[in-house]
């Protein structure tokens, strides 16, 4: 009769333990740490299909689970930020770079890009693994601007890009986003600027990748465990 009282006592515990457990997982996930299946390939060369990405969700402002905005903003995005957010035109979560900050004027001419006047200088670098995607040269972009250096795709047939003109003000609270292989991403070209309090975190690092086997044991990329994403 009397280890009842403390079998009742020790069940409960566990119990509290449990609910906290899963409490604090929920509480991770929604406010500090991401992780997403990359299932396409318009942030190649950087990010490809396969590829697990973890994101830093207080990178911008703090998020609380069930809530569609963040409680608290604390920064915006700076030009060449990989971040997640959530599609202007539907519930899709989206990964792009961002080229455009509050109050820039972003312009397209058959693939250069331009900021606030200043031509986004881009450089050849030859042969690369990724070749073989959309016929397409791999060019190092963003040496200035102060835009972090980073890789794209773009078409090698003169004369076709994805986006031929146009020029965007960017308004306040919104960013301007493009997939890094500019001729097959649907971005901000297509839907517009995204708000800041759609974005969900930044890019930090890749934290592991397969192969489009679907198997009981997929190929793993040994290359690009925990790999930074520039």
């Amino acid at each position: 009769m009397s280890e009842r009282p403390f079998l009742k006592k020790n069940y409960f515990t566990e119990f509290l333990w449990v609910v906290g457990f899963i409490l604090v997982f929920i509480l991770i996930k929604t406010s500090f740490l991401g992780f997403f299946l990359i299932p396409s390939t318009s942030m190649l060369p950087n990010i490809i299909p396969g590829d697990r990405v973890m994101l830093n969700k207080l990178s911008y402002g703090l998020w609380l689970p069930f809530v569609k905005s963040p409680l608290i903003r604390w920064k915006s995005p700076d030009r060449g930020d990989v971040l997640f957010f959530n599609s202007p035109n539907s519930n899709e979560t989206f990964v792009k770079r961002v080229i455009g900050i509050p109050g820039d004027t972003v312009s397209f001419h058959k693939g250069i890009v331009t900021i606030n006047g200043e031509q986004v200088s881009q450089s050849y670098l030859g042969n690369s693994p990724y070749r073989y995607y959309q016929n397409s040269l791999i060019i190092e972009e963003n040496k200035d601007l102060h835009l972090e250096p980073h890789l794209i795709l773009m078409s090698d047939e003169p004369g076709k890009t994805y986006f031929e003109s146009g020029t965007f003000l960017v308004p306040p609270k919104k960013v301007f986003v493009l997939g890094d292989n500019r001729d097959s991403s649907v971005d901000s070209r297509v839907f517009g600027f995204v708000d800041e309090d759609a974005l969900y975190g930044k890019a930090i690092f890749v934290l592991f990748s397969t192969t489009g086997d679907t198997g009981l044991f997929p190929e793993f990329r040994t290359d690009r465990f925990f790999k930074q994403i520039n």
